[in-house]
């Protein structure tokens, strides 16, 4: 039996793939901690895994004026840098001394997406060892351009792919060692290096997983061979939970319904938002499902055409959908995936607009519809499109099955467990 802690922050997009891999890892008989924004302790509730808060409120800062500013400016970098340049100024303090306190003793730590250098730094201070896991690729590749950027309108040369996401980190790690300086300075390091240290340091063979499937992106042959490709880490619904008897009846009155929810995406006008959604549908002469995510604008006075939830389970409830209108994020993209369906994104910021790309390439969907330009008449061509298209329906149903058939944290909890014990 291993120690392994597993750090996560952001949005639920960013927290739900770690806390079920702490899951799948305590289910193995593992001591797990889960070092998390307390908003997320339900993600583990029920399990062996011990939940360690992180100072920090999310979904406060997402609803700050810094906050919208970083949502207005989409795929803007800059925009990005100067929001996370100022949350982690205000949280590193805090959460570094934290971090380190709650992996004392641990075999291994396991660092994910925005809090990834908490494990190499917190790993180098304490001789703890590191592993690093993203839920989109993180290295360059000549095969693709930079997960976290807004694709070009034309396929780039391979140098050039490669080129983007070293250039996008180097950037991205000189607005921000500032403040890596501080979480140094607090663990007893040295001065961070100038340059983006994990390019430099992947010769040390440390395990680095990406947790989607090769179905939507296949591994690039220019990657090192401890850089794998697990598949996606889901969350599956417990047997006892039972869903809404009136969610129940809706989907069984007619036509399976088209979903559409935005996820963790603060929307800059909730109400016109729905009527844009609830107008593409009516011209499609489509039932849909509306999710209110953390926008929590839940509408009223529904046509009979459309019902409004909260949350539900995306795995209960996607295999019931005829097609799935979202954001991009990479767990509900998977979700889509895995059901088999038809999806429309409609991609904010960040890597939703790579995710977007990957589904119209890969078939199964239509071109995206960013945020920005999202209209009843552009949304309900592109839902036309996916309802329609009996291309995009068989190679959504063809890759659900293959999908299906993956077992990503089966595949995630084997590399850290070997990690753990080399």
């Amino acid at each position: 039996m291993a120690v392994i802690s597993v750090i996560a922050a952001g949005t639920r997009g960013d927290a739900q793939p770690p806390a079920m891999l702490c899951r799948e890892l305590a289910r193995r008989g593992h001591e797990v901690r889960f070092l998390a924004h307390a908003d997320f302790k339900d993600m583990v509730a029920g399990s062996d895994v011990v939940f360690k808060p992180l100072p920090g409120d999310i979904r406060k800062e997402l609803d700050s004026p810094q906050g919208k500013a970083f949502f207005a400016g989409g795929a803007n970098p800059l925009a990005f840098l100067g929001w996370f340049y100022g949350v982690a100024k205000r949280y590193v303090k805090e959460g570094t001394p934290a971090v380190k306190e709650y992996a004392q003793g641990s075999d291994i730590i396991v660092g994910t997406g925005l809090m990834d250098y908490f494990s190499t730094a917190v790993g180098r201070a304490t001789g703890i060892k590191a592993a690093h896991a993203y839920m989109q690729p993180f290295l360059p590749s000549r095969e693709f351009p930079s997960a976290l950027l807004k694709p070009p309108p034309f396929d780039m040369p391979g140098w050039m792919n490669k080129l983007e996401t070293r250039l996008y980190f180097e950037t991205m790690w000189l607005g921000g060692r500032p403040v890596v300086k501080v979480m140094h300075d607090l663990l007893g390091l040295p001065a961070p290096p100038w340059r983006y240290p994990a390019f430099q340091e992947i010769h040390l063979g440390q395990p680095y997983m990406m947790a989607y499937s090769e179905e939507l992106l296949p591994r690039p042959k220019d990657w090192p061979p401890h850089v794998e490709v697990t598949g996606f880490w889901f969350q599956d619904t417990p047997a006892s939970w039972q869903p809404p008897d009136d969610l129940v009846r809706f989907i069984k009155a007619g036509s399976p319904p088209v979903y559409a929810g935005f996820g963790s995406m603060s929307l800059a006008d909730p109400k016109q938002t729905v009527r844009d959604v609830i107008a593409a549908l009516d011209a499609n002469n489509a039932r849909g499902v509306i999710a209110a995510g953390w926008s929590e604008y839940k509408p009223t006075d529904l046509p009979a055409s459309i019902f409004a939830v909260d949350a539900v389970p995306h795995d209960w409830l996607m295999p019931q959908m005829a097609a799935a209108v979202h954001h991009g994020g990479a767990g509900t993209t998977g979700a889509a995936l895995r059901a088999g369906i038809p999806q429309v994104v409609v991609p904010f910021l960040g890597d939703q607009f790579f995710w977007g790309l990957q589904v119209e390439k890969r078939g199964v969907g239509p071109k995206p519809v960013p945020y920005k330009q999202l209209t009843a008449k552009t949304l309900g061509d592109a839902i036309g499109k996916a309802l329609t298209d009996t291309t995009i329906r068989e190679r959504a149903n063809e890759i659900g099955e293959r999908v299906r058939a993956e077992n990503g944290l089966a595949r995630a909890a084997e590399i850290i467990e070997k990690a753990a014990r080399a």
